[in-house]
């Protein structure tokens, strides 16, 4: 089973931060400039420290809009009403596709997750309706959020789900087990962009991870 593992991008930033303050060398400064420097670099990592954790909390949403919006890291489109339409009305394409399903849990995640269908075939333009299951084999409730890409990267532009359990909070209760359906396309325009003409076969990824909860703890 594939994982994919996203190195978080606030680490880098503050490795390059650190690595300019270093260029500033104290030996041509004198004591007071010295503990002002100090003072200003205790300050600074602090500000750092406050702003990573902010940035850990608004990663979730803003990470999901700025990837719905591009197709960034495979993510795939979500679909507007009218697209919608224009594509139910529409006729099919000519390519043929092999949709594989994927599955698996964060860390802390004690949930069995799992796809319903290992793989399915279809055409450009075609919708299809696709289920995972969840349980939680656990005796308390449990809620759990899950995040999805697909493989190939660049076929995120052209992959356009309809409707899926991505991005919302899922509470099971214990022993619970639940299907959840993905409803999904893929656009016509994939057959005619040239950098497609290599992919015959896209995976649908999904990982769920824990969410605390008041009700939880209580």
């Amino acid at each position: 089973m594939r994982r994919f593992v996203r190195i978080a991008p606030q680490r880098k930033m503050l490795r390059e931060r650190l690595s300019n303050l270093r260029r500033f060398s104290s030996a041509d400064r004198g004591p007071g400039s010295i503990k002002s420097s100090n003072t200003n670099l205790a300050l600074y990592l602090g500000g750092v420290a406050l702003c990573t954790l902010g940035l850990s909390y608004a990663a979730v949403p803003l990470y999901q809009a700025f990837c719905q919006a591009t197709g960034y890291g495979g993510t795939v489109q979500t679909v507007k009403e009218e697209k919608l339409e224009k594509i139910s009305s529409g006729k099919r394409g000519e390519r043929e596709i092999i949709i594989n399903f994927d599955a698996g849990t964060g860390i802390g995640m004690p949930w069995k997750f799992k796809p319903l269908q290992q793989a399915v075939q279809l055409v450009t333009g075609e919708t299809v309706l696709a289920f995972y299951n969840a349980e939680n084999p656990t005796d308390k409730p449990m809620t759990g959020v899950a995040t999805y890409n697909v493989t190939p990267m660049k076929a995120g532009l052209y992959f356009n789900k309809v409707q899926c359990f991505c991005f919302h909070e899922q509470r099971l209760q214990g022993k619970e087990n639940v299907d959840m359906p993905v409803f999904f396309f893929i656009d016509n325009e994939f057959e005619e962009d040239p950098r497609m003409d290599d992919v015959h076969e896209i995976t649908l990824s999904y990982t769920f991870f824990p969410i605390e909860d008041d009700d939880d703890e209580a």
